[in-house]
This record gives C-alpha cells, structure tokens and sequence, in this order.
C-alpha cells in the first residue's frame, strides 16, 4: 500500500536480498533502501531517495532537448551491497549514476560516487569487499549515452576515492557485473 503512494519508483530488477550477517534482515530497494525483520510483515524505510533529484540531460540527445527543460527524478536503487565484514555497511547504486553508503546501519548516507560519473550512467552492480569493510568493486553500464566503454570501479576508502579497473579489457565492451574472490583476497 505504502509502495503506491506515489512518493517511491520501482523497478522491475529492484534488488531484494538477506543480509550476509544477520540471517533476519530483508533488504529491499525502489529509490529508498526498505528492510524487514519479521518476514515482510513490516517494513522500515532505511534510507532518503538516493537518486538524483534532477539529473542532467546526455550529450548524446542534447541537441534535441530545449535549453531549459528539466528532467524529472527518475532513478531507483539498482544495485545493493550489504557488507559481508560490518553489518552496519551498506552499499546502493542508482541507475542514474549515484553511489552511497552507510556506516550506522542506515541512520546516515554518503554519496560516494566517483567524480566522472553521470547520470545517465548505471551502478549496475555493487560488490562490498569481502575481507575489508573500506573496499567495494562498482560496474558501471553507461551504453544509454552511447559509451561501450568497460567501467569497473575499485574504493579502498569507503568511496572516498576511486581507481578504474579495466587494464587489459577491450574498449568496447560494457560491464555489468564485478565480484571480488570471496575465497582469495
């Protein structure tokens, strides 16, 4: 009933997942981060609208748009990373290109996005370190601004900065997915 309020966007891919350390906590992802303890019965939402309230337009279909038209807050969570070393980090990707995390267990949110992403870029997956709680592997698809580039991301700092992980990839072929070794650091 709450969902159909009109105030949250969800998607079809929406994540939905336990988290690794505690067996009793459903994460569940439309533009806010929801949770459950009890099985569904009750929901508490865990986190603002982490999207981007009015992203930009892509160069790719700018030519087209007027000068001053504004988009729309569009984006939901795509991807979500509960840590497999804190309990109290989590992860959440936009599919307009925005990266958070949370250190408290969701009380408060950082956006950690890497400085060269757009909003028309897509977190398409998050991989929180499975040996540090600092470390996460983002992939990025950003083919809806005609970039087939491969865009893997890697934070040893909690998002505070990030290096790009591609050496040895071809140029032109998108990501979707990164996993870390959950054996082997």
């Amino acid at each position: 009933e709450v969902l159909r309020s009109g105030d949250f966007r969800i998607l079809r891919t929406m994540p939905l997942m336990w988290h690794p350390l505690d067996d009793e906590l459903l994460l569940f992802a439309t533009n806010v981060l929801w949770a459950t303890r009890d099985g569904g019965d009750t929901w508490v939402q865990m986190s603002p609208d982490l999207s981007r309230p009015h992203p930009e337009i892509t160069s790719s279909i700018s030519d087209y748009v007027p000068d001053d038209y504004e988009v729309d807050r569009r984006g939901v969570i795509y991807a979500l990373s509960p840590s497999a070393v804190n309990a109290n980090v989590i992860w959440a990707g936009t599919d307009d290109g925005w990266v958070h995390i949370t250190t408290d267990g969701g009380k408060t949110w950082n956006n950690v996005t890497p400085p060269d992403l757009e909003s028309w870029d897509k977190i398409s997956q998050i991989d929180a370190g499975h040996f540090d709680e600092k470390v996460a592997f983002i992939a990025v698809n950003s083919i809806r601004k005609d970039d087939m580039s491969p865009r893997i991301y890697r934070t040893d700092d909690q998002g505070k900065t990030w290096k790009k992980i591609t050496v040895g990839l071809p140029d032109n072929g998108p990501v979707n997915v990164v996993r870390e070794d959950p054996i082997q650091e």
